[in-house]
């Protein structure tokens, strides 16, 4: 693994803001570059076909309210290959940690709902499915709009699956990740399970706790079955005295397939529909 002195000087950093905690075979940091400003750097040791398609994804489709590649190339540093990689760095708070203070009003929500919406309108017309939309991959840019981050795992459903065609369980996130994605069915996967991701992510901003999970889970199974089994109960919200978008959220979450809006486009259409109600009531 290279050293911070080792990327400083490969990589024309000017100076490590911050290292954030390794994942696999990734890095990634912080950093001020000569050129760029103040950027994320992540770099990926060996040669990723995975990596290398997630940068091609964010690269050629420009989406809003994601971050752009500014710059990627190969690296071969002592005796390290790899590939590098410089981000438009989003500066705000993850939802994670937003949710840790408190649970969103519902004007926040809605913008949360329009932003993630209008990403998943934009990749469904690419078919582009995400897989991985949770907390933890959402970004509050500092007074303005959401951000959705980490495309590492999404799935180009015109290309040929990275993940073995005999695999039990694919690539997800447990507790956000929709039924089809860890059954692993490919035939029956397509945007709608980003639209099953972000009913948990709304449902667990607007009420402060998860839709499936207390967290006291044993293992993945047991989240798995909570997911599959666990119905979650409708809340009321402060300014959703109608429940619309609440009864919106529990759509999304279905565990059905063919029980959700039928495209990410249908989607934001209702949830335009509930947003222009919810705004004639007063919030």
């Amino acid at each position: 693994m290279l050293s911070d002195k080792q990327i400083v000087e490969n990589f024309h950093v000017d100076k490590i803001i911050k290292n954030y905690p390794r994942s696999g075979q990734k890095r990634v940091l912080l950093i001020q570059h000569h050129k760029y400003g103040k950027v994320i750097l992540k770099i990926v040791e060996g040669d990723s076909e995975r990596v290398r398609r997630e940068i091609a994804i964010v690269t050629e489709n420009h989406f809003g309210n994601v971050p752009q590649i500014l710059e990627m190339d190969s690296y071969d540093c002592n005796d390290e290959k790899g590939i590098y990689i410089f981000e438009e760095f989003i500066e705000g708070d993850t939802l994670t940690n937003i949710l840790k203070k408190s649970k969103l009003e519902i004007s926040d929500a809605l913008d949360l709902a329009n932003n993630m919406l209008s990403v998943m309108v934009e990749m469904e017309e690419k078919r582009i499915v995400h897989r991985d939309i949770k907390p933890d991959n959402i970004i509050k840019k500092k007074n303005e709009e959401w951000y959705l981050i980490d495309f590492g795992i999404a799935r180009v459903l015109d290309m040929n699956s990275l993940t073995l065609t005999e695999a039990r369980i694919g690539p997800h996130t447990p507790g956000y990740g929709a039924p089809e994605l860890f059954q692993y069915s490919k035939k029956d996967i397509d945007n709608r399970a980003d639209l099953f991701s972000l009913g948990v992510v709304l449902f667990e901003a607007v009420t402060g706790s998860h839709p499936f999970l207390k967290g006291d889970e044993l293992n993945r199974n047991e989240i798995w079955y909570n997911t599959i089994t666990v119905i979650p109960q409708s809340v009321v919200i402060d300014g959703d005295k109608d429940m619309l978008l609440m009864g919106l959220i529990q759509t999304f979450m279905q565990k059905h397939i063919s029980r959700r809006p039928k495209s990410v486009k249908q989607a934001m259409q209702w949830f335009q529909s509930v947003k222009e109600e919810i705004i004639k009531g007063g919030i």
